[in-house]
């Protein structure tokens, strides 16, 4: 149960962490009602299930204080006021969250979770285009709904992108701009058709308000008559139910010199709800699956070949970084001998010796001993929807490269994948919702598992599975540290003195169902808790390369490409350095 004292220090610390974001030292924030715009928020609860809401609503109040205005384009048509008001909330926090990185992370927790949640009859305007933004200005990776009416819409949205979308950017900072770009683009969606201009209808609202003005003008002595004859007694009845309806609601008002330590006291708090420990709802719906249980042969046969094809244009430079690695690999385990030794082999190179002079000593030679360790190389690679399109493509041609030159060099390679069965958890989550819903779960999706080429099979023979991975029907969410575990302990199994494990991903771990269950950094805190014992307490070499994503923050040998054409170069480059030393 959450104590009284925990209760009014999360308060303290969401009201002080408002005040600091939006530099308003002033800010009230109110617990009892949740209204964003009055800065309420809804009261904590036992045990504190919605501490994850109130701290991206918290970020949400201080935000709007910093960065909301009036001043918005609007329409005859009530549907489009209440998709541009939406919007310019989506603006607001889009400025946020461009300057806060907690801040970021707590609303896009936030706007996860309002995707789960939505109906798939239920208007998905201001959503699709949220969505459009949060992905493309701040590179958030977030689920897509089961709504066919989403899906049409964000298509839509893409083919606008090169028109709109650096326009909404460029107008962040003021919501007038913003919100005629927006009402623009509702037109082009054809949530709008009408082709009055923004100008034209804002002074028409303009005129409407001065004749409600002149009119609430007529009616303003009636009032104050009607206030004088209710008597004094009424007033201040009022006043008393204002205040009791202050103090239930918990009204908060930190002093400014005091926010750093109630920021800190509610750093603690989230260091409590983020360490519960890692648990696995359910694991009878997981699956370890080969890539050729996915599909049929003749499916396989077609991918392998469109991999091909995308792998002509780029042949000549495969071939130059492949023979790079191999001539070192290659160097790395020729034999060397010591000579003229009273022992070992004979040395057929001092034979004529003998045939000259008779009495001549015969000559031996020994092997030295190679430090080229017997060695085995397992490739794990995301295969998320994130991924999908040139990322995964260029995924799978260096896959394809590192496997066919160590191959040629007579190490082993694994190609494994790691993605999700379903969106939005599944079975696992059907099974939770039918037990009562128990709060934090732990992990609720149901992951799948791909073996693309296990490391005894020859390499002719599984090269024909990479297509697989261009399906596009198989990328789904990720979560990173139970794949990583997957392979290490795969890894461990093995005779090999030396391995080596890559990742390919393209950021962090995203699945909404886990992540709309328990805290905002779950999958996250498990992933680093992976890599930390991988890197410290393992015979494992674990290195990785990022797509369009920084990966160092997670791992120590790491390296962030920003287009996915340098992933071969990068891939090899990492390989190289590591059998250098």
């Amino acid at each position: 149960m959450l104590e009284k004292s925990d209760k009014q220090t999360i308060k303290d610390a969401l009201a002080a962490s408002a005040k600091a974001i939006s530099e308003d030292t002033e800010l009230n924030v109110n617990f009892g009602i949740e209204n964003l715009r009055q800065s309420s928020l809804p009261e904590p609860l036992q045990p504190v299930k919605n501490f994850n809401d109130l701290r991206a609503k918290s970020d949400q109040v201080a935000l709007i204080n910093k960065y909301s205005s009036d001043n918005l384009f609007t329409h005859r048509d009530a549907k489009v006021n209440e998709i541009i008001k939406d919007l310019d909330l989506t603006r607001v926090e889009l400025l946020g969250s461009k300057k806060f990185l907690g801040v970021s992370k707590n609303l896009e927790f936030l706007f996860r979770k309002n995707i789960n949640s939505l109906d798939a009859n239920e208007d998905s305007s201001s959503v699709a285009i949220s969505h459009w933004l949060r992905s493309e200005l701040l590179g958030q990776e977030l689920g897509h709904p089961d709504s066919k009416k989403f899906e049409d819409l964000y298509e839509k949205l893409i083919s606008f992108q090169e028109k709109y979308l650096g326009q909404l950017e460029e107008s962040l900072e003021s919501s007038l701009d913003f919100s005629k770009v927006i009402f623009s683009l509702l037109k082009d969606l054809e949530i709008s058709v009408d082709e009055q201009h923004p100008e034209e209808e804002n002074d028409e609202k303009n005129e409407e308000e001065n004749e409600d003005e002149s009119s609430e003008e007529e009616n303003q002595e009636e009032e104050e008559e009607t206030d004088s004859e209710d008597g004094q007694s009424d007033e201040q009845d009022t006043s008393i139910e204002d205040e009791e309806m202050e103090i239930e609601e918990g009204e908060i008002d930190a002093d400014e010199d005091s926010w750093i330590e109630n920021r800190s006291k509610l750093e603690e708090l989230l260091k409590k709800v983020g360490e519960q420990e890692y648990k696995v709802y359910t694991k009878d719906f997981d699956e370890e699956v080969k890539a050729e249980e996915l599909c049929d042969s003749e499916e396989l046969a077609r991918l392998r070949g469109r991999l091909d094809q995308l792998m002509e244009s780029s042949k000549n430079a495969i071939a130059k970084l492949a023979n790079r690695l191999q001539r070192l690999l290659l160097a790395q385990q020729n034999r060397s001998w010591e000579f003229d030794k009273e022992e070992g082999q004979l040395d057929p190179s001092k034979l004529h010796k003998i045939i000259v002079d008779p009495l001549t000593p015969l000559s031996f030679k020994i092997e030295k001993d190679s430090e080229f360790k017997d060695t085995l190389v397992s490739i794990l690679v995301d295969s998320s929807g994130s991924m999908r399109g040139r990322s995964m493509t260029t995924a799978a041609i260096c896959a394809d490269i590192i496997g066919s030159t160590l191959d040629r060099c007579n190490i082993k390679t694994e190609i494994l994948g790691f993605t999700t069965k379903h969106w939005k958890g599944g079975d696992s989550r059907k099974l939770w919702l039918e037990q009562g819903k128990i709060p934090n779960p732990g992990r609720l999706n149901d992951l799948r598992h791909i073996i693309f080429k296990p490391a005894d099979q020859a390499w002719r023979r599984g090269r024909k599975n990479l297509g697989l991975m261009l399906r596009e029907g198989l990328l789904k969410e990720n979560v990173d540290g139970e794949a990583l575990m997957w392979a290490k302990n795969r890894l461990n199994k093995r005779p090999e003195q030396r391995k080596i494990l890559m990742v390919i991903s393209d950021g962090a771990p995203v699945d909404d169902s886990t992540l709309s269950t328990n805290s905002t950094n779950y999958l996250d805190t498990h992933l680093r808790d992976v890599i930390k014992k991988v890197e410290t307490a393992s015979e494992t070499e674990l290195i990785a390369i990022g797509i369009g994503h920084d990966v160092t923050r997670y791992y120590k040998k790491a390296v962030t490409i920003h287009r996915a054409e340098e992933l071969g170069g990068a891939m090899l480059d990492q390989l190289t350095s590591l059998f250098e030393t």
